[in-house]
């Protein structure tokens, strides 16, 4: 495996990544910046549509579900924006394609192909390169001892409820703390909103709340929450509140065995 990543342009190409989650927002740009791709990020639609208006990309990775402008509106407007310009960005989506009529809603409002969350990195190597029509090789890092798993395959090691030797490996470990502490502190807080719109009964907060946690937990390969995530969303919509109730229970303990074990990691790490 070469260490000079390439791309069969003049330069390196450029990627605007539209992404609200921070944790997702690490995990997409680390594969992108792996791949030779320089990466700016924004953190809605609306800023997107105003950071196109500015700078020139060669891609746009465009999350479906974001707070102030969702990708649809987003890539709608950037579409007339074209329109006027004569330019063409290809524009993929993001989206865990759990919500019904996403992939319609993706082709509707003029996007050009999608990738599942959580991100696989080949598949999402496979995606850049048809649409740059370039070739794009993985760049090797320094001390890395093996070629990692895509996230979709991390295992559980010694039962433990994700791996972090292998997290850190991949990003390094200041990257690494700073990733687990934000996923921390935005997980728990919106466990804690879950709690609350149960109370208040309120199906379709639970069923968005519960996308974004499955979201963050599955980008850190904490595949056993983000799989109750996708039961409570069902629930939700489906007004199945005795469901409800026992998944975010299975939830709130999943999570604070978690937090248990990140804390006690970075810990261990930090006295090495």
């Amino acid at each position: 495996m070469t260490s000079a990543e390439r791309i069969n342009k003049p330069q390196s190409a450029t990627v605007l990544l539209v992404e609200d989650n921070f944790v997702n927002q690490k995990v997409a740009s680390v594969l992108l910046q792996r791949l030779g791709l320089k990466v700016k990020i924004v953190s809605n639609g609306e800023e997107a549509v105003k950071e196109v208006q500015k700078n020139k990309y060669d891609i746009i990775l465009m999350d479906c579900h974001m707070p102030v402008m969702d990708g649809f509106q987003a890539t709608v407007e950037i579409r007339k924006l074209e329109s006027i310009s004569e330019s063409y960005t290809p524009i993929i989506a993001v989206t865990a394609l759990a919500m019904g009529g996403d992939r319609e809603r993706c082709i509707a409002a003029g996007m050009d192909d999608y990738v599942a969350k959580p991100i696989d990195r080949d598949i999402l190597k496979a995606k850049i390169n048809h649409w740059l029509k370039g070739e794009v090789v993985y760049q090797s890092q320094k001390l890395r001892r093996k070629v990692l798993r895509p996230f979709t395959a991390l295992s559980l090691v010694d039962g433990q409820p994700i791996d972090m030797e292998e997290l850190e490996e991949f990003y390094g470990n200041e990257m690494l703390v700073e990733m687990m502490e934000t996923f921390l502190t935005q997980t728990e807080d919106m466990i804690a909103k879950l709690r609350i719109q149960l109370f208040e009964r309120n199906a379709r907060a639970i069923a968005g709340l519960a996308h974004e946690v499955k979201a963050s937990c599955a980008s850190i390969g904490a595949k056993q929450i983000a799989r109750l995530c996708l039961y409570l969303e069902q629930a939700a919509t489906q007004n199945d509140w005795l469901e409800v109730e026992e998944t975010l229970s299975s939830i709130e303990k999943n999570f604070n065995n978690l937090k248990s074990y990140i804390q006690s990691s970075l810990h261990q790490e930090s006295a090495t």
